[in-house]
């Protein structure tokens, strides 16, 4: 990066520079700041831009708003990425597994999608629409896990990955197809048509590392990089999924999580089957094979075994939780 672009971009002098993960660290004369690259369109990141000023604009005070540049722009662009900068904030990360943290996780989960309604994008943004789209999305995972098996099947030598990877497909794969059939029956269309009608979306990526606690106590939600017009239950669901994975697959946890949700945002019935059925797709077993075989991750075998392995060591616990789950 061009630092010396950056400041006569956004008017500041950088004084010290810390990579952090996959972000930098400014110490500039403006603060300390948060720089970013992300591989989005502008289009896209002004609908980001637009969801996040509005919550904020609603009073939901929990994301941090992004800098504008001296040009009154909302990013740099290089033809390939976009860069943006916003305020860093002083923090620690949230743990899921303390429940202090987890309680006031879900509390603003559900005060972001309270926040987010009525949001309606700007002119010349364009938002990832996924109302109605689950099972269209989730054939297409299917179609792919088809491809991994296509894929392995036409191999003269198999490797190590190859081996663990390929007696779970079809299993898998039924699993996909029930839960696309079970969502069809239910009330998913009704629901994604009301979310739709009354501008609800998502954050779309409920990772714990993407709320942050402040020395206060303040809990801040950060990354909407992956934002979506989708009905609110996408994140619940997303919340539960979170909680569960390595080992967890506790459906006392699955429950006390939606009802803590429910304290702020009601779930109903309806809203618990879509839930539950949203659940059932085997996401993680999609992700891994996308990653080895389509997308080609620049990881050791070690770590896609790893990987791999964690959704092996889940099968047994998962199955199980899903058995409880579905019959709630």
């Amino acid at each position: 990066m061009d630092w010396q672009y950056v400041e006569e971009i956004y008017g500041f002098k950088i004084i010290s520079e810390e990579k952090v993960r996959k972000i930098y660290k400014l110490n500039t004369t403006k603060g300390i700041k948060c720089f970013k690259r992300a591989h989005v369109r502008r289009s896209y990141f002004l609908f980001v831009f637009s969801a996040v000023n509005y919550l904020i604009d609603k009073g939901f005070t929990a994301p941090i708003a992004y800098d504008k540049t001296l040009a009154n722009d909302i990013c740099i662009e290089d033809g390939e990425y976009i860069y943006y900068a916003l305020p860093w904030i002083e923090s620690r990360q949230c743990k899921f597994k303390k429940r202090e943290d987890l309680i006031k996780a879900i509390e603003l989960s559900a005060g972001l999608h309270k926040a987010s309604v009525g949001f309606k994008p700007p002119e010349g943004s364009k938002p990832r629409i996924y109302y109605g789209k689950w099972p269209q999305h989730f054939k297409k995972r299917l179609d792919e896990i088809k491809l991994f098996k296509d894929i392995i099947e036409a191999k003269e030598n198999r490797d190590e990955f190859d081996e663990a990877y390929y007696p779970l497909i079809d299993f898998f794969m039924d699993q996909g197809y029930e839960a696309i059939e079970l969502l069809e029956k239910s009330s998913y269309y009704d629901i994604s048509q009301r979310a739709k009608e009354t501008g609800e979306f998502c954050h779309h990526d409920m990772a714990e590392h993407n709320f942050l606690i402040t020395p206060s106590g303040e809990m801040r939600i950060i990354d909407f990089d992956y934002c979506i017009m989708d009905t609110r239950l996408h994140d619940a669901a997303s919340l539960v999924i979170r909680n569960m994975k390595h080992g967890v697959w506790d459906i006392a946890k699955a429950d006390f999580i939606l009802n803590q949700y429910s304290k702020h945002l009601p779930i109903d019935h309806e809203g618990l089957e879509v839930i539950k059925y949203f659940t059932l797709f085997p996401q993680d077993f999609w992700q891994v094979g996308l990653q080895y075989y389509v997308e080609k991750q620049p990881w050791t075998m070690d770590n896609f075994m790893s990987r791999l392995n964690n959704v092996r060591k889940d099968f047994e616990l998962r199955q199980n939780f899903l058995k409880e789950f579905l019959r709630l």
